[in-house]
């Protein structure tokens, strides 16, 4: 037979078997901690005057509850906030902020990018007190493409030079055979020879 002292020890382990047996205690032991992991590459710069897309790669052990973009455009003023939504099934969320909610003035965006699981576990890719910017720049005009075009030059080129050389040593060459006609009784004929200038 048990003395009281054993007795008290069987009850104590019955007891503690039926608390490590208790499904709350199983949970427990099984709970998520892992806060999701965000990939995200920030880009420097933006167009002014466009709409502007945020987008991060999410994943977690179990599942993702909210991914949240937190935004403003002048560091005092509080932030504006927008859900990413996931692209299918991909694990990549994107937001876009339209050109229209841009201010005229603004030259960048801070923001940075927080989500949660569905443990309630939390991760972030920049803080509200150290946030990712954006820089918006002008975009620069095009440059307008002028035609090239044959360049004049004052003055006759070096062929054209030629060709009026040789007409010329051609025409002296006719007025000087019907000037001598060679031992000819008849008086000689006046030739006239006209040379317009090439195009």
């Amino acid at each position: 037979m048990l003395d009281n002292v054993s007795k008290r020890l069987v009850v104590m382990l019955i007891t503690l078997l039926q608390l490590f047996s208790m499904p709350g205690v199983v949970n427990a032991q099984s709970t998520d901690i892992e806060p999701p992991v965000i990939e995200f590459e920030a880009v420097s710069s933006g167009n002014a005057g466009d709409s502007q897309v945020f987008a991060a790669t999410v994943v977690d052990n179990t599942e993702i509850a909210s991914v949240t973009l937190y935004y403003r455009f002048a560091e005092s003023t509080p932030y504006l906030n927008r859900q990413l939504n996931m692209l299918g099934n991909s694990g990549i969320y994107t937001a876009t902020v339209s050109s229209e909610e841009l201010p005229p003035a603004a030259t960048f965006i801070q923001y940075y990018i927080e989500a949660f699981d569905t443990a309630g576990n939390r991760a972030l890719q920049g803080f509200a007190f150290d946030p990712i910017e954006r820089q918006l720049v002008t975009p620069k005009a095009p440059v307008a493409q002028v035609p090239n075009e044959p360049v004049e030059t004052s003055g006759m080129s070096f062929n054209r030079k030629l060709l009026y050389g040789a007409v010329g040593l051609l025409v002296v060459g006719v007025l000087a055979s019907a000037a001598g006609g060679g031992g000819s009784s008849s008086a000689g004929v006046p030739v006239t020879v006209v040379v317009d200038q090439l195009p």
